[in-house]
């Protein structure tokens, strides 16, 4: 796992829990601006440095967008499960 998905990782369930507890749903599209955001980013860097080479590359530009686009859906649902934890504690807590 490279140092930004680390940093995402730790970000989204940091994030989510926090928003969970304060109840505030807006966590969500923020989420998904900066995951998706993190895919293009992603995909924009490895095209660049392919560029116009024959097409195994543009087949592993593929895959890596489909990995990154998975990465960031399966944070995206850990991090709503993690919220829904955390509103449902501080829920029970009464705050």
């Amino acid at each position: 796992m490279r140092d930004i998905e680390r940093a995402l990782v730790g970000l989204n369930l940091v994030g989510s829990l926090v928003a969970g507890f304060r109840h505030e749903p807006l966590w969500f599209p923020v989420a998904v601006v900066i995951f998706g955001a993190y895919v293009l980013v992603q995909d924009r860097v490895l095209r660049r440095r392919i560029g116009s080479r024959a097409w195994p590359s543009e087949g592993f530009a593929r895959f890596n967008f489909n990995t990154n686009l998975n990465f960031g859906l399966t944070q995206f649902l850990l991090g709503a499960l993690f919220f829904a934890m955390a509103g449902t504690i501080a829920g029970l807590l009464g705050t």
